[in-house]
Protein backbone atom coordinates (compact mmCIF):
# COMPACT_ATOMS: atom_id res chain seq x y z
CA UNK A 1 0.00 0.00 0.00
CA UNK A 2 1.30 3.32 -0.91
CA UNK A 3 0.79 7.07 0.83
CA UNK A 4 -1.10 9.38 -1.71
CA UNK A 5 0.40 11.99 0.58
CA UNK A 6 4.07 11.52 -0.41
CA UNK A 7 5.34 13.84 -3.10
CA UNK A 8 7.31 11.47 -5.81
CA UNK A 9 10.02 12.55 -8.08
CA UNK A 10 12.08 10.87 -10.85
CA UNK A 11 15.02 9.05 -10.64
CA UNK A 12 18.02 9.57 -13.13
CA UNK A 13 20.29 7.54 -14.42
CA UNK A 14 22.74 9.75 -12.41
CA UNK A 15 21.35 8.91 -9.04
CA UNK A 16 22.22 5.20 -9.66
CA UNK A 17 25.76 3.74 -9.35
CA UNK A 18 26.75 -0.12 -10.17
CA UNK A 19 28.14 -1.64 -6.59
CA UNK A 20 26.82 1.19 -4.62
CA UNK A 21 24.04 1.16 -2.45
CA UNK A 22 20.90 3.43 -3.16
CA UNK A 23 19.89 5.82 -0.55
CA UNK A 24 16.50 5.39 -0.89
CA UNK A 25 13.56 3.51 -1.38
CA UNK A 26 12.71 2.74 -5.00
CA UNK A 27 9.44 2.80 -6.59
CA UNK A 28 7.54 2.01 -9.66
CA UNK A 29 5.33 4.81 -11.63
CA UNK A 30 2.37 3.20 -9.84
CA UNK A 31 4.30 3.87 -6.66
CA UNK A 32 4.68 0.27 -6.02
CA UNK A 33 7.80 -0.47 -4.31
CA UNK A 34 10.39 -1.72 -6.88
CA UNK A 35 13.72 -1.67 -4.61
CA UNK A 36 14.45 -1.12 -0.94
CA UNK A 37 17.11 1.00 0.82
CA UNK A 38 20.38 -0.14 0.60
CA UNK A 39 19.87 -2.42 -3.02
CA UNK A 40 22.84 -3.04 -4.82
CA UNK A 41 22.88 -3.66 -8.50
CA UNK A 42 25.60 -5.20 -9.64
CA UNK A 43 25.48 -5.05 -13.50
CA UNK A 44 24.98 -1.96 -16.16
CA UNK A 45 22.46 -3.66 -17.74
CA UNK A 46 20.28 -4.56 -14.35
CA UNK A 47 20.20 -1.01 -14.17
CA UNK A 48 19.36 0.27 -17.67
CA UNK A 49 16.30 -2.59 -17.17
CA UNK A 50 15.16 -0.64 -14.38
CA UNK A 51 15.53 2.85 -15.66
CA UNK A 52 13.73 1.76 -18.63
CA UNK A 53 10.59 0.90 -16.20
CA UNK A 54 10.32 4.47 -14.90
CA UNK A 55 11.77 4.90 -11.41
CA UNK A 56 10.90 7.26 -8.66
CA UNK A 57 11.37 7.76 -4.95
CA UNK A 58 9.52 9.90 -2.03
CA UNK A 59 10.92 13.73 -2.24
CA UNK A 60 11.70 14.04 1.20
CA UNK A 61 12.20 17.81 2.39
CA UNK A 62 14.73 17.69 4.79
CA UNK A 63 17.29 16.12 2.30
CA UNK A 64 18.20 12.78 4.05
CA UNK A 65 18.63 10.94 0.70
CA UNK A 66 20.93 14.15 -0.74
CA UNK A 67 22.98 13.48 2.52
CA UNK A 68 23.27 9.96 2.76
CA UNK A 69 25.21 10.20 -1.01
CA UNK A 70 27.56 12.86 -0.23
CA UNK A 71 28.11 10.81 3.25
CA UNK A 72 29.15 8.16 0.94
CA UNK A 73 30.73 10.30 -1.29
CA UNK A 74 33.00 12.12 1.47
CA UNK A 75 33.54 8.94 3.42
CA UNK A 76 36.89 7.42 3.87
CA UNK A 77 36.18 4.56 0.86
CA UNK A 78 39.08 3.54 -1.34
CA UNK A 79 39.55 1.17 -3.99
CA UNK A 80 42.35 -1.65 -3.96
CA UNK A 81 43.22 -4.78 -5.80
CA UNK A 82 42.25 -8.30 -4.16
CA UNK A 83 45.95 -9.02 -4.13
CA UNK A 84 47.05 -6.32 -1.96
CA UNK A 85 44.91 -7.43 0.80
CA UNK A 86 46.47 -9.82 3.47
CA UNK A 87 43.96 -12.88 3.31
CA UNK A 88 44.89 -16.04 4.89
CA UNK A 89 42.98 -19.05 3.48
CA UNK A 90 40.17 -19.99 5.83
CA UNK A 91 39.62 -16.35 6.68
CA UNK A 92 34.90 -15.92 6.84
CA UNK A 93 33.57 -13.83 3.97
CA UNK A 94 29.85 -12.91 3.87
CA UNK A 95 28.18 -13.24 0.62
CA UNK A 96 24.68 -11.68 0.00
CA UNK A 97 22.17 -13.02 -2.55
CA UNK A 98 21.08 -9.87 -5.07
CA UNK A 99 17.57 -11.15 -6.28
CA UNK A 100 13.80 -9.32 -6.67
CA UNK A 101 12.81 -12.09 -4.20
CA UNK A 102 15.36 -12.21 -1.60
CA UNK A 103 18.62 -10.89 -0.45
CA UNK A 104 20.16 -14.01 1.86
CA UNK A 105 23.46 -13.38 3.75
CA UNK A 106 25.71 -16.48 4.10
CA UNK A 107 29.08 -17.16 6.07
CA UNK A 108 31.95 -18.56 3.55
CA UNK A 109 35.15 -19.43 4.11
CA UNK A 110 38.08 -18.54 1.54
CA UNK A 111 39.95 -21.21 0.02
CA UNK A 112 42.04 -19.35 -2.15
CA UNK A 113 42.05 -17.00 -5.38
CA UNK A 114 43.64 -16.88 -8.90
CA UNK A 115 44.18 -13.28 -9.97
CA UNK A 116 42.16 -12.21 -12.35
CA UNK A 117 40.81 -15.76 -12.76
CA UNK A 118 38.63 -16.72 -9.59
CA UNK A 119 37.92 -16.05 -5.83
CA UNK A 120 37.72 -19.65 -4.67
CA UNK A 121 34.95 -20.20 -1.31
CA UNK A 122 33.49 -23.26 0.46
CA UNK A 123 29.56 -23.27 -0.53
CA UNK A 124 27.21 -21.82 2.45
CA UNK A 125 25.08 -23.91 4.65
CA UNK A 126 22.71 -23.42 6.68
CA UNK A 127 22.39 -26.44 9.52
CA UNK A 128 24.93 -28.40 8.04
CA UNK A 129 22.95 -28.36 4.83
CA UNK A 130 24.35 -26.71 1.98
CA UNK A 131 22.31 -24.27 0.14
CA UNK A 132 21.61 -24.64 -3.58
CA UNK A 133 23.82 -21.96 -5.54
CA UNK A 134 23.60 -21.68 -9.38
CA UNK A 135 26.13 -20.41 -12.12
CA UNK A 136 25.52 -17.21 -13.04
CA UNK A 137 24.24 -15.80 -9.91
CA UNK A 138 25.05 -12.41 -8.18
CA UNK A 139 26.67 -12.19 -4.95
CA UNK A 140 27.69 -8.88 -2.87
CA UNK A 141 30.51 -10.11 -1.05
CA UNK A 142 31.99 -8.53 2.02
CA UNK A 143 35.06 -9.29 4.42
CA UNK A 144 37.19 -7.59 7.39
CA UNK A 145 40.68 -7.65 7.44
CA UNK A 146 43.21 -5.01 10.10
CA UNK A 147 41.00 -1.99 10.44
CA UNK A 148 39.34 -1.83 7.04
CA UNK A 149 35.90 -3.66 5.99
CA UNK A 150 36.35 -4.52 2.08
CA UNK A 151 33.28 -5.28 -0.47
CA UNK A 152 33.05 -6.51 -4.07
CA UNK A 153 30.50 -8.32 -6.58
CA UNK A 154 30.76 -10.66 -7.96
CA UNK A 155 29.13 -13.92 -10.17
CA UNK A 156 28.90 -17.58 -9.39
CA UNK A 157 31.20 -18.95 -12.54
CA UNK A 158 31.36 -22.52 -11.55
CA UNK A 159 30.51 -24.59 -8.13
CA UNK A 160 31.42 -28.46 -7.47
CA UNK A 161 31.11 -30.99 -4.38
CA UNK A 162 34.70 -33.03 -5.60
CA UNK A 163 36.46 -32.76 -4.02
CA UNK A 164 34.18 -30.87 -1.47
CA UNK A 165 31.79 -28.74 -1.52
CA UNK A 166 33.24 -25.47 -2.95
CA UNK A 167 32.67 -22.48 -5.46
CA UNK A 168 34.35 -20.32 -7.73
CA UNK A 169 32.99 -16.45 -7.87
CA UNK A 170 34.56 -14.16 -10.39
CA UNK A 171 37.63 -11.83 -9.64
CA UNK A 172 36.75 -8.57 -8.84
CA UNK A 173 38.71 -5.66 -10.43
CA UNK A 174 38.81 -3.79 -7.42
CA UNK A 175 37.58 -4.54 -3.74
CA UNK A 176 36.02 -1.41 -2.29
CA UNK A 177 37.54 -0.52 1.50
CA UNK A 178 35.89 1.20 4.15
CA UNK A 179 38.05 1.89 7.32
CA UNK A 180 35.85 1.16 10.82
CA UNK A 181 36.02 3.53 13.25
CA UNK A 182 36.24 1.84 16.61
CA UNK A 183 34.59 5.05 18.19
CA UNK A 184 31.26 4.94 16.20
CA UNK A 185 28.70 3.76 18.58
CA UNK A 186 25.05 2.81 18.96
CA UNK A 187 22.53 2.93 21.60
CA UNK A 188 21.00 -0.33 22.46
CA UNK A 189 19.25 -2.72 25.06
CA UNK A 190 20.55 -6.17 24.83
CA UNK A 191 20.72 -8.41 27.61
CA UNK A 192 24.50 -10.47 28.05
CA UNK A 193 26.21 -12.90 30.31
CA UNK A 194 29.27 -11.80 31.71
CA UNK A 195 32.03 -14.00 33.10
CA UNK A 196 35.08 -12.98 35.22
CA UNK A 197 37.20 -14.20 37.81
CA UNK A 198 36.42 -13.90 41.25
CA UNK A 199 40.00 -14.56 43.43
CA UNK A 200 40.56 -18.34 42.37
CA UNK A 201 37.08 -19.23 40.86
CA UNK A 202 35.19 -18.05 37.57
CA UNK A 203 32.25 -16.26 38.67
CA UNK A 204 28.94 -15.29 35.76
CA UNK A 205 26.45 -12.12 36.09
CA UNK A 206 23.81 -10.96 34.07
CA UNK A 207 24.31 -7.52 32.86
CA UNK A 208 22.87 -5.28 29.63
CA UNK A 209 24.44 -3.20 27.04
CA UNK A 210 23.37 0.02 26.62
CA UNK A 211 25.63 1.15 23.80
CA UNK A 212 27.88 -0.79 21.56
CA UNK A 213 30.98 -0.13 18.88
CA UNK A 214 33.22 -2.03 16.98
CA UNK A 215 35.82 -1.24 19.50
CA UNK A 216 33.61 -1.69 23.02
CA UNK A 217 30.53 -1.39 24.76
CA UNK A 218 28.52 -0.03 27.76
CA UNK A 219 27.20 -2.19 30.11
CA UNK A 220 25.35 -1.96 33.68
CA UNK A 221 24.68 -4.82 36.00
CA UNK A 222 23.97 -5.33 39.61
CA UNK A 223 26.79 -6.83 41.20
CA UNK A 224 30.51 -5.58 40.41
CA UNK A 225 32.58 -7.44 37.72
CA UNK A 226 36.16 -6.41 38.78
CA UNK A 227 38.45 -3.42 39.25
CA UNK A 228 39.94 -0.95 35.72
CA UNK A 229 42.20 -3.16 33.86
CA UNK A 230 40.70 -6.85 34.80
CA UNK A 231 39.08 -8.90 32.00
CA UNK A 232 35.84 -10.15 31.43
CA UNK A 233 34.05 -12.26 28.91
CA UNK A 234 30.91 -11.22 27.58
CA UNK A 235 28.08 -12.95 25.58
CA UNK A 236 25.18 -11.69 24.15
CA UNK A 237 23.23 -11.98 20.83
CA UNK A 238 22.97 -9.71 17.95
CA UNK A 239 19.55 -9.38 14.92
CA UNK A 240 21.80 -8.64 11.89
CA UNK A 241 18.85 -8.63 9.50
CA UNK A 242 17.25 -11.97 10.07
CA UNK A 243 20.26 -13.74 11.26
CA UNK A 244 20.41 -13.95 14.99
CA UNK A 245 24.88 -13.87 15.80
CA UNK A 246 26.03 -15.19 18.79
CA UNK A 247 28.91 -13.07 20.31
CA UNK A 248 31.55 -14.39 22.44
CA UNK A 249 33.93 -11.74 23.34
CA UNK A 250 36.82 -11.03 25.74
CA UNK A 251 37.09 -6.97 27.06
CA UNK A 252 39.03 -5.01 29.27
CA UNK A 253 37.25 -3.01 31.86
CA UNK A 254 38.24 0.52 31.45
CA UNK A 255 35.69 2.18 34.05
CA UNK A 256 33.77 2.05 36.73
CA UNK A 257 30.51 4.05 37.60
CA UNK A 258 27.60 4.01 40.59
CA UNK A 259 24.48 4.82 39.25
CA UNK A 260 21.35 6.24 41.56
CA UNK A 261 19.87 3.06 41.58
CA UNK A 262 22.66 1.35 42.99
CA UNK A 263 23.73 -0.33 39.09
CA UNK A 264 27.58 -1.15 38.60
CA UNK A 265 28.33 0.53 35.20
CA UNK A 266 30.86 -0.34 33.29
CA UNK A 267 33.13 0.88 30.15
CA UNK A 268 34.75 -1.55 28.16
CA UNK A 269 36.85 -2.19 26.00
CA UNK A 270 36.78 -5.03 22.99
CA UNK A 271 40.33 -7.44 22.45
CA UNK A 272 41.67 -9.72 19.91
CA UNK A 273 38.41 -9.84 17.78
CA UNK A 274 38.23 -12.97 15.49
CA UNK A 275 37.25 -11.81 11.97
CA UNK A 276 34.02 -13.33 11.92
CA UNK A 277 33.39 -11.82 15.17
CA UNK A 278 34.29 -8.18 13.69
CA UNK A 279 32.26 -8.65 10.95
CA UNK A 280 29.33 -9.03 12.65
CA UNK A 281 29.91 -6.13 14.80
CA UNK A 282 30.15 -3.59 12.06
CA UNK A 283 27.13 -5.00 10.25
CA UNK A 284 25.35 -4.57 13.42
CA UNK A 285 27.03 -1.48 14.23
CA UNK A 286 26.37 0.09 10.61
CA UNK A 287 23.04 -1.42 9.99
CA UNK A 288 21.58 0.56 13.60
CA UNK A 289 23.35 4.15 12.63
CA UNK A 290 21.33 3.28 9.06
CA UNK A 291 18.22 3.08 10.91
CA UNK A 292 18.78 6.03 12.84
CA UNK A 293 19.19 8.54 9.87
CA UNK A 294 15.95 7.27 8.14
Amino acid sequence: MTDSSNTYIPVRRRDLEVGKPIAWDVYDLQHNLLLKQGFVATTQVELDVLIRRGLVRVFDPRGIGESKIAAQQSSPEKEVPLDEIKLAIGDPFQIQTQTDQSDDRYYVSLVGYSKNRSVLVTIPEIEGRLCSVREGQSFVVRFFAGRNAYAFTSTLLKASNVPFPHMHLSYPRQVRGLVVRDGERVAVKIVCAIAMREETQTATAAGQLTNLSVGGALLTSNRKLGNAGDLVAVKFRLQIRDIEVLMAIDATIRSIARKENNEFQYGVQFAGLPNDIAIALTAFVYQKLAESAR
